[in-house]
């Protein structure tokens, strides 16, 4: 017997006879009643098709519930729910005191998409020194930073200023400086995002020194990308000489 292109339906040859016309037709009827059904199994409202690994054959993808989008999970549609806000767990319960050294660093990040890091009253015995952020301890000049950031005496002058950090080839992220007083306290923070992705992760910062009886403040404004490919494990808040106070809370989000 004959058959169709495409869905092999059964035709009559052009030899066949007359009186076998009626089967003939009914073969062929049966044929793209099971071929359309298999192309359009919907059975309830706002059900879909989407073609499935069998030829000529679709598969049947019921209504989501309320509030569910359409995704990809396994190579085949799928109802999900929406991606919710970042809900951010404090890492290391308490904060992590910075005293005692000039690098502290606190692990145990790996699998993090965001991070937030908030640093709360860092003091060093010197004056007019940075406290920086590095990723992975690394040391490497990966980090780029682009901001500005405004100097402040004690009363208004001509002379305050503002200046621009833009920098390509820094070794650490600069959250702010101590002021010229030996006992000022730096505040900052910085976000990250795609901390568990090989590539840049981008991040926004802020931060200033409480002048302590200092004649200056220097608030920070900064954002960026770290260019480096390793996924993130560690943060570690660093300056030139070792800190005498100050606490640093690690949050994260999957």
């Amino acid at each position: 017997m004959a058959t169709t292109t495409n869905y092999g339906w059964t035709t009559p040859d052009d030899t066949a006879l007359v009186k076998d016309g009626a089967a003939a037709i009914r073969t062929l009827g049966s044929s793209v009643d099971t071929t359309t059904k298999a192309l359009n199994p919907s059975t309830t409202l706002g059900d879909i098709e989407y073609r499935s690994s069998t030829a000529n054959t679709n598969t049947r993808l019921g209504i989501g519930t309320t509030g569910q989008v359409l995704i990809v999970a396994g190579g085949v549609p799928s109802w999900g729910s929406v991606a919710s806000n970042a809900n951010f767990t404090l890492l290391n319960s308490g904060g992590t005191a910075l005293s005692g050294s000039a690098t502290v660093t606190v692990s145990g990040i790996s699998g993090k998409d965001k991070i937030l890091v908030v640093v709360d009253g860092a003091s060093s015995a010197s004056a007019n020194q940075y406290v920086n952020l590095r990723l992975n301890t690394d040391t490497g000049a990966n980090y780029n930073q682009f901001g500005y950031t405004a100097y402040s005496g004690s009363t208004y002058s001509s002379a305050n200023d503002s200046r621009e950090i833009s920098s390509l080839t820094s070794t650490s992220i600069a959250l702010a400086a101590t002021s010229n007083n030996a006992s000022s306290v730096v505040g900052a923070y910085v976000y990250l995002e795609g901390c568990n992705a090989s590539g840049v992760k981008i991040f926004q910062s802020a931060g200033s020194a409480s002048p302590a009886g200092g004649n200056a403040q220097e608030p920070f404004i900064t954002g960026g990308f770290y260019s480096g490919s390793s996924t993130i494990s560690s943060i570690s808040i660093t300056a030139a000489n070792s800190f005498n106070g100050g606490t640093v809370y690690v949050y994260t989000s999957a």
